[in-house]
């Protein structure tokens, strides 16, 4: 029987996504398979032209097409699937999802779709892939994410990854067109970065900057940043500062590529993640993994599964990144050569052997062939959920976790506590006097008084007065001449504050004595985190009658996966923060009322900042009927993110 495959994809941008498509429609088409390529166009179109693959220009306009635009995709994918008798639809983006289950609905013609990533709005997707007989996850991640997160089925989900044009992305000359292009001298080092620029990958390649501006004493080494988007022009600004620190163009921003071979070929190491670290192991090029997630650092062989496990850091925890890893990473490929080029012979025969497109696409026709007949999926497809054992870690290493949390005498810096106080005269005394009792010194006491209309004036002031022990405190105190709300109050302490490290402390809680100790120890113990909270109890008048909360979670991965589904697991005053997360974010915006410490955390895990929650009830949360939480969420209705009034 002949078979006809609408693959749907709204844009033909370049990133792994659409690459695996261009891979998988070619050789699909080898096999045999009329394809089809529905699509809005896009950068990459030329490519797929140039493959000899026919593309249906669909009407897409958005990521998420409504209305009219929604209207006439339907009538023309509907239309084209009539007239070219398809056999199943095959959608790859959460657009084009949508438009092909509502015309699998009205043609009968089954729909299934390729989950890239854990980037998919949830509910949303959740609503979608239950109209999808079956369903492609290309990563193990994915694979655990869909039953948990989407309540999607095990037994309809298959393991199939991306493919890889192995015999075209193999090695070749080292000292090709690309390298001529940026100039690079015969002998000298060439660092080639292949990623998006944008926020979640901007601190990879901030990082890879730096790292190379390090290791200039040590090797004539460059740098080659490859890739486009919305922060190129910070790229592009951080390549210019360190080009001038070091008196020379070392780092070199070559932009988007539709091709990046040569550009594997030319590096002596790679950095990449995901799609990008597959193609430069089958380049045979050393890798060094980091990705959105996190930092997997040198490929060999003896990671190598892990690194795969984690995607190459893209969609799993693994460690944190850091300037001091990448630097002694590319240190020790640049050092071992040799050893370097035998580990990458070892490792472009593990991507042939799991990643060939020849045997992904062979697995994807056994799924449409087990989906057009409405089948079970063979044992060989289906995926499995990991055992304990494989699945990784979302905790801090145990070396750290066990690092006695101590800070010795000479490594004290000082904490600026930040205090937004409105009408809270009554509860205020007690919270200052809480953080005067800390066990921590030296604290600067920050209270931004925002046009309260009760006596919050005279509490902050007397209070300081009257204050018997002021050794290795100090107290800090403006008074605004009118409310601007929570959101520029906390900000404005921030700004007045000093100190290396700032606490967030609600002028109507109550903190634990040793709070700033203990978040102190473990932000000087874990150098690769930026930011920690702690777990906390509610109490109403009588601290000693206080109730356990469950919002909390712990460990890296489990925090950010909460809040990329709209979860909010932080307790916003319980946070102690480098001042450096600050200078980078900045404070917290007024747009979404009620929910401006959702958004900013949020903000600051998308900056690739890494946080954390300690187990241990280091604060008491106040339940009143004038807090700011209740007035804005209303009692016994939390609201979800999503869910706030947008201002502005």
């Amino acid at each position: 029987m002949s078979l006809t495959v609408l693959m749907l994809v709204n844009r033909l941008n370049i990133g792994g996504t659409e690459t695996h498509v261009l891979s998988l429609a070619k050789q699909l088409k080898k096999e045999g398979v009329d394809v089809i390529i529905g699509t809005g166009g896009g950068p990459l179109e030329p490519l797929f032209l140039g493959s000899g693959l026919e593309i249906a220009h669909l009407p897409f306009e958005t990521d998420n097409p409504v209305y009219s635009e929604y209207k006439l995709l339907l009538e023309k994918t509907k239309q084209l699937v009539q007239e070219r008798s398809v056999n199943l639809i095959h959608a790859h983006s959460i657009a084009a999802l949508k438009v092909g289950v509502q015309v699998s609905d009205e043609t009968l013609v089954p729909c299934i779709a390729t989950i890239h990533g854990k980037f998919y709005p949830p509910r949303q997707l959740r609503s979608l892939l239950d109209r999808c007989p079956k369903t492609i996850a290309v990563i193990q991640p994915v694979v655990t994410w869909l039953p948990k997160a989407i309540d999607y089925p095990l037994q309809q989900i298959a393991l199939i990854p991306n493919g890889v044009e192995t015999e075209y992305y193999c090695p070749g000359e080292r000292l090709n067109s690309f390298r001529a292009q940026l100039q690079i001298p015969e002998g000298h080092k060439l660092v080639v970065l292949v990623s998006r620029l944008a926020w979640e990958k901007t601190r990879v390649v901030e990082a890879a900057i730096q790292a190379v501006v390090n290791l200039q004493n040590e090797y004539p080494i460059h740098l080659a940043i490859v890739g486009s988007g919305d922060h190129q022009p910070l790229i592009y600004a951080s390549a210019s500062l360190a080009n001038d620190t070091v008196g020379k163009e070392v780092i070199k921003v070559v932009g988007q590529k539709l091709d990046p071979l040569e550009c594997y070929q030319a590096a002596d190491v790679v950095i990449g993640t995901a799609r990008v670290a597959l193609e430069a192991l089958s380049c045979e090029r050393p890798l060094i993994a980091a990705g959105n997630t996190s930092y997997v650092g040198y490929l060999e062989p003896t990671n190598l599964e892990k690194a795969w496990a984690v995607y190459f850091g893209d969609h799993h925890w693994a460690y944190p990144l850091t300037v001091e890893r990448l630097t002694d990473d590319l240190r020790h490929v640049l050092g071992n050569q040799t050893q370097a080029e035998h580990n990458s012979t070892t490792l472009r025969k593990w991507v042939i052997k799991n990643f060939d497109i020849k045997k992904i696409a062979k697995q994807t026709l056994q799924f449409y062939d087990a989906t057009i007949s409405g089948r079970e999926l063979s044992e060989a497809l289906v995926a499995q959920l990991p055992t304990p054992d494989q699945s990784t870690s979302d905790k801090t290493p145990q070396k750290e976790k066990n690092k006695e949390l101590t800070i010795s005498t000479d490594e004290r810096p000082l904490i600026s506590v930040a205090i937004p106080a409105y009408n809270h005269a009554h509860y205020l005394k007690e919270c200052l006097q809480s953080v005067a009792a800390q066990t921590y010194r030296p604290i600067e006491i920050v209270v931004v008084n925002d046009g309260s209309t009760d006596n919050t004036d005279e509490v902050a002031k007397n209070w300081w007065k009257d204050l018997e022990d002021k050794n290795g405190l100090s107290f800090v105190y403006l008074s605004l001449p009118h409310n601007t709300g929570y959101a520029s109050a906390q900000s404005i302490a921030y700004q007045l504050s000093t100190g290396e490290f700032i606490a967030n402390q609600d002028s109507d809680d109550v903190s634990h004595p040793e709070r700033l100790q203990k978040q102190l120890a473990f932000l000087l113990s874990n150098p690769d985190y930026s930011l920690v909270g702690t777990n906390f109890a509610v109490f109403q008048t009588d601290i000693t009658k206080k109730r356990r909360s469950y919002m909390v979670r712990y460990g890296f991965e489990r925090i950010k996966e909460s809040y990329l589904n709209g979860g909010h697991v932080i307790c916003f005053g319980t946070l102690l923060f480098k001042r450096i997360v600050f200078e980078r974010v900045g404070g917290l915006t007024s747009f979404l009322k009620g929910a401006e410490d959702y958004e900013w955390i949020t903000r600051v895990l998308n900056q690739g900042f890494y946080a954390d929650n300690l187990r241990e009830q280091l604060y008491y949360y106040r339940s009143h009927p004038g807090q700011l939480s209740r007035l804005v969420k209303g009692v016994g209705k939390i609201k979800r993110p999503w869910e706030y009034e947008i201002t502005g």
